[in-house]
């Protein structure tokens, strides 16, 4: 059963379904028709037995008597017993009445008179109407057997065996047609699917446009197929850049060691080797841990919560850059009055406004500053750093947040950067249920906003 198709689970379960109803159909049926006609006879044995009554009481003469209504109906088997009630039970007249029936004294006693009283005694069904004729009671007793009803039943029964075969075998024929039709367009999803890899991501499902349930699955499935291109790009770039970005700095290394042991040098020579191949091993190592950090899950980075007060991290992120600045003749000032407290991760931040307060040196102009400033805007905490440098052109900053990203004029490794701090910065930012703007005009400055809800 486990490995048969979805489309025969379902004709198997439909047609068991069907046999269990009809078989629960038929039972109510037959029970509905062997009442119905039980009801039928009762009626009938109670017309001929109101009807001997009357005859009854038109004759003077019990002798008289005939009793010839089983003709007149048409009506088979039909046992008739005209008996007065005295001590015991006296029969007057008699036809055909079978012997089995047993009839009691006492009980007949205590009928009510010109009330038709209904007994089964199988397999006969007896009707019984007690009178009185100048004080003395008498009982007329009208029977027939359950032949008509078992030939009733019995003919219902042939119908019954003769329809339901063909009722399951059209009914099965009906289900099959309905389960076809409602899984082919999720065959044709499927064989869609199957025509979907790497190298024809964009591909996109067919939709009939009519809001049914396989009309939204085909929607929610290009939804999915939309975000795994998008993902698939983001991580082949991804990889590319890591391999470029890596092969870099360990060509410069090869380069430097093949130059050395060319010839004998000098010490300070090697020294200068072992200088540029320690800069780009430090680069290296950068770059790994860079990548590391924006590997983690943000789960994990979350659980981490501490009070933190942001205008602590703001000047320590400062002040571990001032020598910094000071090597590229760039001044930094603050304007941080306000003791600002949030739950967050006081490394991290600081690794953010690192990240920015640095790049705002890298690219300031020398003998400039960067404002470094804390504040409240209606419902945010407001870091923001600014600087009077080169800026970034308007159509390069919406992808200062790509990994690896630098603008055109920061392509060189002169900045020692690796690329990817905006990205860090802006993950932590995230992770921190943050925002993070920039706002730069070319040639004039950059200012980046770092907003936190209040």
């Amino acid at each position: 059963m486990n490995k048969l198709s979805i489309k025969k689970k379902l004709l198997i379960y439909v047609f068991f379904i069907q046999v269990f109803i009809l078989i629960i159909f038929s039972i109510s049926l037959h029970k509905a028709l062997e009442i119905s006609t039980i009801d039928k006879l009762e009626s009938t044995l109670k017309v001929i037995t109101l009807d001997i009554v009357d005859d009854i009481l038109e004759k003077d003469n019990f002798e008289d008597l005939n009793f010839d209504e089983e003709k007149e109906y048409k009506f088979e088997p039909l046992y008739i017993r005209f008996i007065k009630l005295d001590k015991k039970i006296n029969i007057i007249k008699n036809i055909s009445f079978p012997e089995e029936i047993k009839s009691d004294i006492s009980k007949l006693n205590l009928y009510n008179k010109d009330i038709i009283i209904f007994d089964e005694q199988d397999p006969y069904l007896i009707s019984r109407l007690k009178f009185i004729i100048n004080n003395e009671s008498y009982v007329l007793e009208v029977a027939t057997n359950d032949i008509n009803l078992n030939n009733t039943l019995e003919n219902f029964l042939y119908i019954l065996v003769f329809i339901i075969p063909i009722i399951l075998i059209f009914a099965t024929i009906g289900g099959y047609f309905i389960i076809y039709k409602s899984f082919y367009p999720i065959e044709q999803i499927v064989q869609n699917l199957k025509e979907i890899n790497s190298k024809n991501l964009s591909k996109r499902l067919e939709r009939l446009e009519n809001n049914d349930e396989i009309d939204n699955l085909s929607k929610e499935i290009n939804n999915l197929l939309n975000r795994l291109e998008i993902s698939f790009e983001k991580v082949t770039q991804f990889t590319s850049d890591a391999s470029h970005e890596l092969k870099t700095p360990l060509t410069i290394i090869r380069g430097e060691l093949e130059i050395a042991l060319r010839k004998d040098r000098s010490t300070n020579e090697y020294k200068d080797t072992l200088n540029t191949s320690l800069e780009e091993v430090l680069l290296i190592q950068q770059t790994i841990e860079d990548l590391l950090f924006l590997a983690k899950t943000k789960d994990k980075l979350e659980y981490i919560e501490n009070e933190i007060y942001l205008d602590e991290i703001t000047l320590q992120a400062g002040k571990e850059l001032e020598k910094f600045a000071k090597l590229k003749k760039v001044d930094i000032k603050y304007d941080i009055l306000e003791p600002f407290q949030i739950n967050g991760h006081s490394q991290l931040l600081k690794i953010a406004l690192k990240n920015i307060i640095k790049n705002a040196i890298i690219f300031s102009y020398e003998n400039s500053s960067i404002y470094i400033k804390n504040y409240r805007n209606n419902d945010y905490y407001i870091i923001s750093v600014k600087d009077n440098g080169i800026g970034i052109a308007k159509d390069e900053q919406k992808k200062i947040f790509e990994k690896f990203y630098r603008t055109d004029k920061s392509r060189s490794k002169d900045s020692g950067g690796t690329g990817l701090g905006m990205s860090i910065s802006k993950k932590i930012m995230q992770i921190h249920n943050s925002i993070i703007i920039l706002e730069s005009i070319e040639n004039s400055g950059t200012t980046v906003f770092l907003k936190f809800p209040i």
